[in-house]
């Protein structure tokens, strides 16, 4: 997005903690500014001193726009221009785990969570959301209604996401995959909410009757998660010949141009999972969840199948349903005709552009 708006004329700064990615953004000809930041420190004294470093940044660089993605951000931009006269911008990705557990303690965080919602609506000059339930699930959603803007997911680049540019079978070898094997590919963060337990049960009771199926799971636990996968139920599954645990991965599109069908049984609650774009881009098939965010990338029975969240028995029914109707080819096609005409970066970036502008 940063580089479709400096092509634009905007002049653009990425505020962002130093990481292993900073150089192959600054790479890209966008201005950093980088900032230490400890991760695992959520106590009020770090955060009093991110607002401080915030609102000098902004000032130093003379910023007319600050928009911030995901929850903590959010919060930070709202407080440090809290007294401002800066244009304030709110991209919430997903309302997270917080509404999706059920348990006395997710109750209570979904409760803190919807107080800082309401700090934030108070200052933002907008929040983007990303599907109607996330924008109707915030308190007072019908009295900030000028405020919440829905557009529809974080965009997908068509040009790069695309499955001719690859040699499948050529892949296939690099990768000592065998051809006539079906693969099933799960991209994410491995945190129980998304569904792992449930596509691995799936997966294990289809192994004796489907045996040219497999199951690559691309993702790293997310440690600083409470709810992340452990690295003892990985390992159960480190010599399994159906399911592979991949870890984290840089040649994710490849994988993408290897497999079969994208799927991805979350019943946390996502914006519209990045992972599904850029797989409805690169022509595959999708068996997805039918909750908010996902639901919107899939036309069932056209590109793809909508399942019952937190079921076994619905992702492998779902599968062999894939396997037995034999348009997996078909449905690919329908899915890159969807992320075209509605999930294309350009067409989400133009959306946010025209809200500066206004």
């Amino acid at each position: 997005m940063a580089k479709f708006l400096i092509e634009r004329g905007w002049d653009v700064y990425a505020l962002i903690p130093t990481d292993e990615y900073v150089d192959l953004i600054r790479g890209e000809g966008i201005k950093v500014i980088e900032y230490e930041l400890n991760r695992k420190n959520k106590g009020l004294n770090q955060l009093l001193k991110l607002i401080k470093l915030y609102k000098e940044i902004i000032s130093k660089y003379e910023i007319d726009i600050v928009h911030s993605f995901r929850f903590q951000p959010n919060l930070l931009n709202v407080l440090a221009n809290f007294f401002n006269k800066r244009r304030v911008f709110l991209h919430i990705t997903g309302l997270g785990i917080a509404f999706s557990n059920s348990s006395f303690s997710y109750v209570l965080l979904r409760w803190l969570s919807q107080l800082i919602f309401q700090v934030k609506l108070i200052r933002a000059d907008k929040v983007i959301v990303q599907n109607n339930n996330d924008g109707n699930d915030i308190w007072f959603s019908w009295f900030w209604r000028n405020k919440i803007q829905v557009i529809n997911g974080s965009g997908v680049n068509t040009s790069i996401f695309r499955k001719d540019k690859f040699d499948k079978i050529a892949l296939r070898k690099k990768m000592n995959i065998e051809e006539n094997t079906l693969i099933f590919v799960c991209v994410t963060r491995l945190i129980w909410e998304k569904g792992i337990k449930e596509m691995v049960d799936a997966f294990v009771s289809l192994k004796q009757s489907h045996k040219q199926l497999a199951l690559l799971i691309i993702g790293w636990s997310d440690k600083d998660n409470p709810r992340h996968v452990s690295d003892d139920y990985i390992q159960q599954y480190i010599n399994d010949d159906t399911i592979k645990f991949m870890g984290k991965k840089d040649n994710v599109i490849e994988l993408l141009a290897v497999a079969d069908v994208f799927i991805y049984p979350s019943y946390y609650r996502e914006g519209i999972p990045r992972g599904i774009l850029e797989a409805l881009s690169m022509s595959m098939a999708i068996i997805t969840t039918d909750m908010p965010g996902c639901n919107l990338t899939v036309m069932p029975g056209r590109n793809g199948y909508l399942i019952e969240p937190r079921s076994a028995l619905a992702i492998s029914d779902s599968v062999i349903q894939m396997i037995q109707g034999n348009r997996i080819k078909e449905m690919g096609e329908e899915s890159r005709k969807l992320a075209i005409g509605k999930f294309s970066d350009k067409y989400v970036f133009n959306e946010i552009e025209s809200l500066y502008r206004r």
